[in-house]
């Protein structure tokens, strides 16, 4: 028996478990599979085989309509580069067009180890990215935009036109991708790490969060004291 063999069927007997217990009880599958580097045996929290791994994981969910909960932003990287960039978007998107039910992950590194706001942060523009272009391209007489081109005609331009100002905020809009021109980013050699940086910082001194309602809060308090009663 393969180790995908044998979590499905922990995962079965998990929830049989559980319903047997508690009849109707809602349940979601949570998966963070991985593979091993085999020159050391670590953990990898990224790579083309986790990625596989997470797209059948989903179609085994979908077999047994359970809700997938599914491990993305999933990086070995130590810290927010290259690597945390590039693992965590593949393994978001892969996670994104199997229809996964649930992302987690966002701003974990080292295999889940390391909490960083920065990844954090940029982990967000990567979900942006990927949402967008999940969406695909809609095309019908609006998005056409038969009308504005005929007023345009050869040799003209679309800023002036209604149709574009109605739709340019329509296009992504970047937080942390450099799209500046060189000059500016050689005067200054900054770049997202420190972007992202700058914004967690701001949004932990600056934010406040909106108060639990009541009914909650109450609730809450009563589990955390019959917890430390116990």
């Amino acid at each position: 028996m393969t180790p995908r063999q044998r979590t499905v069927l922990h995962v079965i007997a998990a929830t049989a478990l559980l319903q047997l217990a508690y009849p109707g009880a809602p349940v979601f599958y949570a998966a963070a599979q991985t593979a091993s580097d085999l020159r050391t045996g670590a953990y990898t929290g990224g790579g083309p085989e986790d990625f596989l791994f997470g797209a059948a994981t989903n179609v085994l969910a979908d077999f047994y309509k359970i809700p997938l909960s599914m491990g993305s932003f999933a990086t070995g990287a130590k810290e927010p580069n290259w690597q945390a960039g590039l693992e965590g978007s593949l393994s978001t998107f892969m996670a994104s067009i199997v229809m996964s039910d649930m992302l987690l992950g966002c701003g974990f590194l080292h295999g889940s180890r390391i909490w960083s706001y920065a990844e954090m942060m940029m982990d967000c523009e990567v979900f942006a990215i990927i949402q967008k272009m999940m969406q695909g391209i809609v095309v019908d007489a609006e998005t056409l935009a038969l009308e504005a081109i005929a007023n345009v005609g050869p040799g003209g331009h679309y800023l002036a036109q209604k149709h574009t100002r109605k739709h340019m905020r329509d296009l992504f809009l970047p937080q942390f991708m450099d799209r500046r021109p060189y000059s500016e980013w050689e005067s200054k050699k900054d770049d997202a790490r420190d972007w992202a940086s700058a914004k967690a910082r701001r949004i932990l001194a600056e934010h406040q969060p909106q108060a639990l309602d009541p009914k909650i809060s109450a609730e809450m308090d009563r589990i955390i004291r019959s917890v430390e009663k116990d």
